[in-house]
Order: C-alpha cells, then structure tokens, then sequence
C-alpha cells in the first residue's frame, strides 16, 4: 500500500511575540515546527505500514519548510518531496491543494492520503476536502480514530458539542486526522544524522505540469459588514366592504379589536351553559345548528 501523508511548516504559537507598540510580530523570535495535527497523520502512516507498503511525505513550502521533511525522514519516512512556485511567497489552502493534487498524479496513485484536520496558523481544515475533490476521493474529516480493513476504512470523526460518527468509505481516500489520534514518535540518532544529510527533491511548476495561470484563483473582496436587513412591517389595510366610519376606526385602532366580553350572572348551570354556546356561535367560534 502506498500512503501520502502531507505536511506542514508552521509557526510555533508559544515563541510569537507581538511589539506592544507597533502590534507586529517580531520575526526574529519566531520558532517553527510540524503542524501538530500533521505529525498525527505522520504517526498513524508509520504504523499502517507493513513489509512492501511506502510512505511518502510531501510538502508545499519555500526552502525553510525541508525541515519538516528531514523530521519526517528522521522518522522512517521512505520518502520526501517539496513543491514550491518561487514567484510566491506562501500558498492558501486552494493553490496548496492543486500542487498536491499535481504531484500525486506524478507518482503512482496512491492507496490512502493523510493530512491534518487544520493547522495551528490558520486553522480552516479545507486542504483535505480540497484535495479530494481534485482526486475525486472520498474525504473524512475530523477524524479521531480510524482501522483499515483491506480496501475499506472505519473511521470515526468528531461532531459538535463532543457528539462522534461512525462510516466507512473504501480506497482510495483523503483523510483528515485530529492532532490527538497519535504522537508523533522519537526519531534516533542514526535516523537524525542520515536526514541531516539528506538532499531534498523539489517540483516547481514547470516540473508539476503546471502554469501561473493553473494557481490564479480570483480574490473575494469584503467591501463592508452590513446589519441583517430588517423585515419590513406589514401595514394594516382597512376592509373595503366596510361603510366609511367603521374604515376609519379600523385605521384608528390600526387593525386591532378591542376585547369583547359579556358577563354572565345568575340562572341555572343550563341556562349559563346555553348563554356561553349563544355567545360563541355569535362570535363565529362554533356553527350554528339550526
């Protein structure tokens, strides 16, 4: 089985600093590392693995993001693969997925994809479900526990307010992995040394089959935040039928009748029972039997 696991080199949230001044993050100070939910997927990848099945670590990112791939080799990966456009200076999850998608289909297809659920930085969890709509796969969210059984997958994933669902969907598929499925385990020193030293591939776009054009998606501009239109009231329209003096106390009271009532005193239980049936079958609430 050939499993793709994506990566991600993302920015440390505990070592950013803000300038209480100026409100900008210092850059200096800046630490980076593997998207916690990403080093999850890399976890569960090692352990699907048997004797003959591979697992490939791809990322998209500038030179700085190999350091995410060297983890991953440091680990067992078998393989590592960056894609980058030089003209960019990063990607949003759009052009992020169609650089993945291009590199899958120029390698062997692969059996599973495993991302992570979102990432620390921007958190919107759309490359899995982008990525699977361009390999047309079936896609998983969300996942916080999964078994694979031949050429199908029990996965259950996290709802609203702590509630879980159960399914199934068969190979080839994308899945998006919670960061607390797995922990990521330690890589050995032989392991450290030999992915210090080793050289890490690179597509660019020309390579990818790729254009400028292939990445251009049109920006959505928010112009302004408009209030909820409120709904327009509803004005009241006398009856026509009506004689005019009786028009215009409709339009005095806006519509609204007074409450009529009528007092019985008196008399026997029948006879106050008859006079309360006379009263609604003149209001119109009961039909009168003739």
């Amino acid at each position: 089985m050939r499993i793709v696991v994506c990566l991600k080199y993302v920015s440390d949230p505990t070592s950013i600093e803000v300038d209480p001044l100026t409100g900008a993050i210092d850059p200096v100070r800046t630490l980076y590392m593997l998207n916690p939910a990403d080093a999850a997927a890399l976890e569960m990848a090692l352990r699907l693995r048997v004797e003959g099945d591979s697992v490939l670590a791809l990322t998209v990112g500038p030179p700085e993001a190999e350091a995410v791939l060297r983890d991953a080799l440091a680990v067992g990966a078998d393989r590592v693969l960056r894609l980058w456009d030089n003209a960019r200076s990063y990607t949003k999850p759009p052009v992020t997925s169609v650089l993945l998608a291009a590199a899958l289909r120029l390698e062997n297809p692969p059996d599973l994809v495993l991302c992570g659920a979102r990432s620390v930085d921007r958190g919107s969890g759309k490359l899995p479900a982008l990525l699977g709509e361009l390999l047309d796969w079936p896609v998983v969210t969300d996942v916080t526990h999964f078994e694979l059984h031949g050429q199908r997958i029990q996965v259950q994933r996290r709802l609203a307010r702590g509630a879980r669902a159960e399914g199934e969907v068969t190979l080839p598929a994308v899945l998006g992995l919670e960061p607390g499925l797995a922990r990521l385990r330690q890589a050995s020193l032989p392991g450290l040394i030999t992915a210090k030293r080793a050289t890490i591939p690179v597509l660019h776009l020309a390579e990818l089959g790729l254009s400028s054009q292939d990445l251009h998606f049109p920006a959505v501009t928010l112009h302004a935040v408009m209030p909820p239109r409120p709904r327009p009231r509803a004005l009241f329209m006398p009856d026509s039928h009506l004689p005019a003096h009786e028009r215009i106390a409709q339009i005095m009271s806006a519509g609204v009748s007074g409450k009529s009532g009528k007092v019985l005193e008196g008399g026997s239980a029948d006879d106050m029972a008859d006079a309360i049936i006379a009263f609604l079958q003149e209001q119109g609430f009961l039909e009168s039997v003739t």
